[in-house]
């Protein structure tokens, strides 16, 4: 036999041992996938059939496993790899195979390779007077068919690897205190990850009373219309607002036409599960023509983010309005740790409003007897003093029976104490004028005979004030407190009282009225409170 045909008998056999490992490896891939084995219960079958094939005494495999970090498995288990610090510098990165000779032993490691991306290293420990060591480049060829097969399972590992990353950096994002700069720098992310076109975004944002319907609109990942503040406002503005509403509340499609999204995917953010409520939707069109599934699964973990980061926004908005106006509230949320720095009770001087309807038992007996009629003017007109409240700058602390209690200085302390007590002194005033007023409106006539009357206290004093209580309820105590309830109670109808040191704290132009100085002894207070009536 000459030697030309005994070298390609040679290369013959080493070719059919290359298609038996083939196939053997992709017999067990196969089983694992179905078995739905781990990477390490998957290696340990296919290292113990990489050996037996290529006459290796020890193998390892180094990867990604399912928890996403790097993982051994070796075969013979545990054992100890000789040079394998070595073997690891040696195929760091992307790169051919290497071969390390070292005392008795010979190592032949590659580097993985999924999809372009470096995922770890793979090797063989052969014995230095082996068969094998002595024709490492097949060894090599050997070791690569694994590697190429191992690499169908390792796609799904770094595929789940990769949408991880991205969902952290989509959550990273969303954190931003201002929800309309989480959103750009999340479209941002997502736009990196899927062939994202053009990107509708429709939200239900709680900033005020009700709610406001906003509009994001981006194309390849770049913001173009905006309703949130982060561009120039839109000639447009109030028009898309409505179209958006009238597409949330009955699938109007107004606006879909507006910005050419007839045809797009549709992820609709609904929060709650007995009880839902629609908070949003988000329309994507692709740059390709269509979404694959990976692009499918990114942009549904996007659209849960977005619900997630809408609803806990609208929620911190709704608990903070309950005591702030908006402006303050915005202006809170945008303040990492606002919380601590400026809710956590501490002693101040503030200004303090106790105003509450005149002869109101009398009233709800005499005129309003039924408890629906007595319920609606109370939510009309507490609701009307609230906003005076909030025009003024002041913080509703809480409203006990008919009387409402107002604070000025909180939550940002940034007015002087001549500042504070003068715009509860004007807040007070002006609620008596809306309130004088009330019996003229429809559906208050019976209040027109007697009229409506208020009766209010005025002050200035050290408060305890922030956050208390389970519910985290922003209010203050001290006596200051105590004795403005009970100045509002020496108040007549439509007096407004102010305690004489209130009224010295005024600024020098305050351009108000007092009548004669008053005294009352109340009980539980040593000296007479002392005050005066506003004239005007």
């Amino acid at each position: 036999m000459t030697d030309d045909t005994n070298d390609l008998r040679r290369q013959l056999d080493k070719a059919r041992q290359m298609i038996a490992l083939n196939e053997r490896i992709d017999d067990l891939i196969e089983e694992s996938l179905q078995a739905r084995r781990s990477l390490a219960d998957t290696m340990a079958h296919v290292l113990p059939a990489l050996c037996a094939m290529v006459g290796a005494k020890a193998a390892f495999l180094r990867s990604f496993g399912e928890e996403l970090s790097l993982v051994t498995v070796t075969h013979p288990r545990n054992t100890i790899v000789p040079c394998f610090d070595e073997v690891l510098e040696a195929t760091e990165k992307d790169g051919d195979a290497v071969t390390l000779r070292r005392g008795d032993v010979v190592l032949v490691a590659q580097p993985l390779d999924v999809a372009g991306e470096w995922f770890g290293q793979a090797a063989v420990v052969l014995d230095a007077n082996s068969k094998s060591a002595q024709d490492p480049e097949h060894v090599a060829a050997l070791l690569n068919v694994m590697c190429e097969e191992v690499d169908n399972f390792l796609y799904s590992i770094r595929a789940t690897r990769e949408r991880h990353r991205v969902m952290m950096s989509l959550g990273d994002a969303l954190k931003h205190r201002v929800l309309a700069e989480g959103l750009k720098s999340a479209v941002d992310v997502l736009a990196k990850s899927v062939p994202l076109d053009r990107l509708l975004l429709v939200v239900v944002a709680e900033e005020d009373s009700t709610s406001t319907v906003h509009v994001q609109l981006f194309e390849r990942g770049v913001l173009r219309f905006d309703t949130m503040g982060a561009l120039a406002p839109h000639a447009d503005e109030e028009v898309v607002r409505r179209e958006a509403r009238a597409h949330l509340r009955s699938g109007d499609t107004a606006l879909l036409q507006r910005f050419g999204f007839e045809r797009a995917q549709e992820e609709v953010l609904i929060n709650g599960v007995t009880t839902t409520t629609v908070v949003g939707k988000l329309l994507v069109t692709s740059s390709v023509g269509g979404f694959n599934t990976w692009d499918r699964e990114l942009l549904s973990g996007f659209s849960g983010f977005i619900r997630q980061r809408v609803v806990d926004f609208n929620k911190e908005w709704r608990t903070l309005h309950r005591s702030f106006r908006a402006e303050d509230v915005s202006r809170l949320l945008i303040e990492e740790g606002y919380d601590k720095r400026y809710l956590t009770p501490r002693e101040a001087e503030v200004g303090m409003v106790f105003i509450d309807i005149s002869g109101f038992t009398k009233l709800s007996e005499q005129v309003l007897k039924t408890p629906s009629a007595v319920a609606d003017l109370v939510e009309r007109w507490s609701h009307e003093a609230v906003e005076i409240v909030w025009k003024h700058g002041g913080v509703f602390d809480k409203m006990v029976g008919d009387c409402i209690i107002a604070l000025f200085g909180p939550p940002f302390f940034d007015t002087d104490r001549s500042n504070r007590i003068l715009r509860a002194v004007e807040c007070a005033r002006e609620i008596r004028a809306m309130t004088s007023a009330f019996p003229s409106r429809d559906g208050f006539e019976h209040l027109r005979e007697g009229g409506l009357a208020v009766s209010t206290g005025v002050n200035l004093a050290p408060l305890f004030v922030g956050r208390f209580g389970p519910n985290d309820n922003f209010t203050g105590f001290s006596s200051g407190m105590n004795n403005t309830a009970r100045l509002q109670g020496c108040a007549e109808r439509d007096e407004i009282l102010v305690m004489r040191e209130a009224i010295e704290a005024l600024p020098a132009d305050h351009g108000l009225t007092f009548g004669a100085e008053r005294q009352a002894k109340v009980k539980n207070v040593a000296d007479p409170l002392r005050f005066a009536p506003l004239v005007g």
